[in-house]
């Protein structure tokens, strides 16, 4: 309430969103009452919802769940740059304390941070006090959450056990905590930064992939803290580290893929595995997936070597022809070869890297394909001078 307060005071133009999760019966309606009463008297938006979470094991976690989705549905309809939560310093400690105890590293010890993507927590640098003062002297309204009292949740235990203990022997304990996590943070900064500094020299931005070429003298750290910027987990970037990979092999996190190609790694993003086939009417020409531009020539007096450009006898052609992406077990007649073989050997052979074999396509007759679309055609429809008729396709960059 205070840092609603706060955001009215300064002219934001703010919104409030509020979820009764049902779960402390005459309390919860008490907490709604507040927030809409105040939103009507300063002319808020006011956005609400109900939650059912009475068959949830893990309650809090599914409350955080069920808001931020509910957050994130009022900001997509609303055109809304901004959440901003209330999280202040004792929640920070609170957060340090927890991750401690559960072995978190530099990141987790930094505690709760300022800004997350498009999430604002500017009420971090206030104690609860500090608030509660500001909210009796300018008599903003609030309610006490009951729920508070119970020790049965960890973040409760450590608030109403631990840290109440501690500030009996030190008093002066938030204060040093505070100190001790904003230097965390700034420490924080300061490895990523370093960090940059180290593995920019090994990477290459290609397209919207990275390729990366990796010094055994890095640190596997600076791996981590660079990988997991990519959703990847400890387990994952450690393992891969350690073990020898073949070209070809590789590791996804949510919505990216780290792939072996040869002496290098290539992270790129996750591509929609589903096969698209497209048609080509005869004479048509088309952008997409892929520009091509296609044209019956007649008589072909030279044959330009060139291999954005496939010639083929015009007779043997069904149409509409197919274009796709290559699929393992697809088989070419390459020109000049005698007998068919397998397009990833010809891609191999080629030396396509992992990342361009993924965007490889074929053109197909009669289910059969007739080029390995910019780097061979079929044998069986190849021209010569005395062909009569000629269908030429061009690779258009």
């Amino acid at each position: 309430m205070v840092t609603l307060d706060l955001s009215r005071k300064i002219g934001l133009n703010i919104a409030v969103a509020h979820v009764n999760y049902q779960l402390r019966g005459e309390e919860s309606e008490r907490d709604t009452k507040i927030v809409k009463t105040y939103c009507k008297k300063h002319s808020i938006r006011f956005h609400y919802t109900k939650a059912n979470l009475n068959q949830v094991d893990n309650i809090q976690t599914a409350a955080r769940d069920f808001r931020y989705h509910y957050f994130s549905e009022i900001i997509q309809e609303n055109n809304i740059d901004f959440i901003i939560t209330a999280h202040h310093q004792n929640d920070d400690h609170e957060t340090f304390l927890l991750n401690a105890i559960r072995g978190s590293g530099l990141n987790g010890l930094k505690g709760i941070p300022e800004i997350r993507s498009n999430i604002l927590r500017p009420a971090l640098q206030f104690n609860k006090s500090q608030l509660k003062d500001y909210a009796l002297k300018n008599k903003v309204p609030f309610g006490e959450d009951s729920s508070n009292a119970t020790s049965k949740y960890d973040r409760n235990y450590l608030r109403n056990k631990v840290i109440s203990s501690l500030l009996n022997r030190f008093p002066h304990m938030e204060k040093g905590l505070t100190n001790s996590i904003q230097s965390l943070k700034k420490d924080h900064q300061l490895l990523l930064y370093l960090i940059d500094k180290i593995i920019t020299p090994y990477i290459v931005k290609k397209e919207n992939a990275i390729v990366i070429t990796p010094d055994k003298d890095i640190p596997n750290h600076c791996w981590y803290y660079f990988l997991k910027n990519y959703g990847f987990n400890y387990a994952q970037i450690s393992n891969w580290i350690k073990k020898e990979r073949q070209t070809g092999k590789f590791i996804v996190s949510t919505n990216f893929r780290l792939i072996k190609d040869r002496q290098t790694w290539i992270l790129a993003p996750l591509q929609d595995p589903s096969s698209i086939t497209y048609y080509l009417k005869e004479n048509q020409s088309i952008t997409n997936p892929i520009h091509l531009e296609c044209s019956s020539i007649g008589n072909l007096m030279k044959i330009e070597k060139n291999e954005k450009i496939g010639y083929f006898t015009y007779e043997k052609l069904i149409f509409p022809l197919t274009i796709r992406k290559w699929r393992k077990g697809d088989k070419i007649h390459p020109l000049g070869m005698k007998g068919q073989k397998k397009v990833s050997d010809i891609l191999i052979d080629n030396k396509i890297s992992s990342l361009d074999k993924e965007n490889i396509y074929v053109l197909i007759s009669n289910n059969e394909i007739i080029w390995l679309i910019g780097i061979c055609i079929n044998e069986k429809y190849k021209v010569n001078r005395d062909n009569n008729s000629v269908y030429e396709v061009v690779l258009k960059s």
